[in-house]
């Protein structure tokens, strides 16, 4: 048989409002105008889109080298203004030529069955000790017998365009631990292949700039490094062999096909019933200074730092409070005045610094609807614990790196901190409802996390808003809406907290000579306007917030 992923329909997609399969050729040729890939899980969507990124990625990177033969050609090349001409064009036709012909000149290395060169595959993989794999191996929500809405047929055999999704989803995610040792790979001792870490897209933060259309996503997410770039995808060089590659990844197409584990499907009568699944090639350091992906931020590690020479770590996402938290690693620029001093910024995704130096460019100004995604793994990263996907409106305001976009960065920082500083004192609010009521002081942490939660979806909208020129104006509404949600979870945290803590107790009656002082509702609704009024100086002598705290004291 031969199941080749340029003709055959395999990448599950938005089409229309529908969901469809589509081929390769299909998606580029503009027979099927898809708006986005939506398959099995956003993981899944997060490698296949990937793929689709390197074909994109390499197609123009040999039409250029097609074009730009001459010294003077390569000095009128423009990265702007190629970028605004290939985004237009895309949008205007749902088509790319350069793609089509760059599927056709690889069209051998797509062939998922192919017996000598598989694609994402080595075709004579064998285990030591001769066995194989069910498919759900390859299937993170079947692989355990608890908790999967997979049964029956579902977890003994795979369609090929299923397997072929979940393959490249092993590449990119698949998680450490030890694995079955393969005849030819010189690591293997007793049979087994010891842990190498997990895919590289296991490590990142996945983000993804998304367009209307599939066409303008994968423009929306290239980079001139990206492009102008020499970096072989899996399927430009040598095929692989069990024994692993001893050089590390370069580039962003070698980082989206890295190839993580060493893979043979086993196909049946149409389905793929078997697989085996060995390390492939690990990432150096765990990553330390693997720079060329341009879809995901990188941490600043002050330990690995050394003097002259800084360590960086691509950064997944959070998956809990991941506005909060991951805001920062998505606008980032270290010289904005936050990280003047001994703090060390992190780096953003290449792909939102490249818009936001081609609006600089242009004068464009955009809203980016941004896609969030990254997996969290058990203990030492041997199984798949949880998968966080999320997304946020980022307008260009925001990114830029002018003196204007450094203050709108400021603002939109401040905000997010005097969020957290409210939250901060309504924990400390219930804590001492809590001793009111005749308890120990505990931090309130669920009505904390609760007050986040309800806050999230509000300030990715609010932050969806901003511009440089409303800034300051958005930001004192910002304050004034989180006054008011805390005041009112409050005002439920009283009503809940009893009788006794209305009458309160009395707290260091008798020290140094004192007479003690009450501890009450009242008392620490009190200190807690006093705390908000600290924590959200914006929002102080407004109305609405004075009659909100009325409403509270009645």
């Amino acid at each position: 048989m031969t199941f080749n992923l340029v003709d055959h329909e395999w990448v599950a997609c938005h089409v229309n409002g529908e969901k469809r399969i589509a081929s390769l050729r299909e998606l580029f040729d503009g027979s099927t105008p898809a708006t986005a890939v939506m398959g099995d899980s956003p993981t899944q969507d997060y490698a296949v889109l990937r793929v689709l990124l390197a074909v994109f990625w390499r197609a123009h990177h040999a039409e250029l080298a097609e074009n730009l033969t001459s010294k003077r050609a390569r000095d009128d090349f423009e990265w702007e203004e190629w970028f605004v001409d290939t985004r237009t064009a895309l949008l205007a036709t749902g088509r790319d030529e350069a793609v089509l012909s760059y599927l056709d000149k690889y069209f051998d290395r797509f062939d998922l069955l192919d017996s000598e060169q598989p694609f994402m595959q080595v075709a004579d993989l064998v285990a030591c000790n001769g066995t194989t794999q069910s498919v759900s191996r390859i299937v993170p929500e079947a692989e355990h017998d608890y908790f999967t809405m997979r049964t029956g047929d579902g977890r003994e055999a795979l369609g090929l365009a299923e397997a072929a999704r979940w393959l490249i989803h092993c590449q990119a995610y698949d998680y450490s631990g030890i694995k079955t040792g393969a005849v030819g790979d010189p690591r293997v001792k007793g049979g087994r292949g010891y842990p190498i870490g997990t895919g590289w897209s296991g490590m990142t933060g996945g983000t993804v700039i998304v367009g209307s259309t599939l066409l303008e996503t994968l423009i929306l997410n290239t980079t001139a490094s990206s492009v102008l770039e020499d970096s072989l995808p899996v399927w430009e060089r040598d095929q692989d062999t069990a024994a692993p590659r001893l050089v590390p990844p370069s580039g962003a197409a070698e980082f989206a096909t890295w190839q993580a584990r060493r893979i043979r499907l086993y196909e049946e009568d149409g389905l793929v019933t078997r697989v085996l699944v060995s390390n492939g090639d690990g990432i150096p350091d765990a990553g330390l200074n693997a720079f060329g992906d341009p879809m995901t931020p990188y941490r600043y590690s002050p330990n690995k730092s050394k003097k002259g020479k800084p360590a960086y770590y691509p950064r997944p996402y959070d998956m809990r409070q991941t506005m909060w938290r991951s805001l920062d690693p998505l606008i980032a620029v270290d010289k904005d005045a936050q990280y003047d001093g001994a703090e060390t910024a992190p780096q953003r995704p290449q792909t939102l610094t490249n818009l936001a130096e081609i609006a600089a460019d242009t004068g464009q100004d955009e809203v980016f609807d941004v896609a969030l995604v990254s997996m969290e793994y058990g203990a030492q990263s041997s199984s798949v614990a949880v998968t966080m996907s999320a997304s946020i409106g980022l307008p260009l305001a925001v990114l830029r790196g002018d003196d204007l976009g450094a203050e709108v960065r400021r603002d939109v920082r401040n905000a997010a901190a005097a969020t957290a500083a409210a939250r901060y004192s309504l924990g400390r609010f219930a804590g001492q409802l809590l001793q009111a009521a005749g308890g120990e002081y505990a931090f309130g942490q669920e009505p904390a996390d609760r007050l986040f939660a309800e806050l999230e979806p509000q300030f990715v909208a609010w932050l969806r808003g901003v511009t440089a020129e409303n800034i300051e104006a958005k930001s004192v509404d910002w304050q004034r809406t989180v006054r008011q949600v805390v005041l009112e979870t409050a005002h439920e945290l009283i009503a809940g907290a009893g009788p006794r803590a209305l009458i309160g107790r009395l707290e260091g009656a008798g020290q140094d000579g004192g007479d003690g002082r009450i501890l009450n509702a009242g008392t620490a609704a009190r200190q807690l306007r006093r705390r908000l009024d600290k924590d959200l100086p914006l929002s102080v002598q407004k109305d609405s917030v004075i009659q909100t705290e009325k409403g509270m004291n009645e």
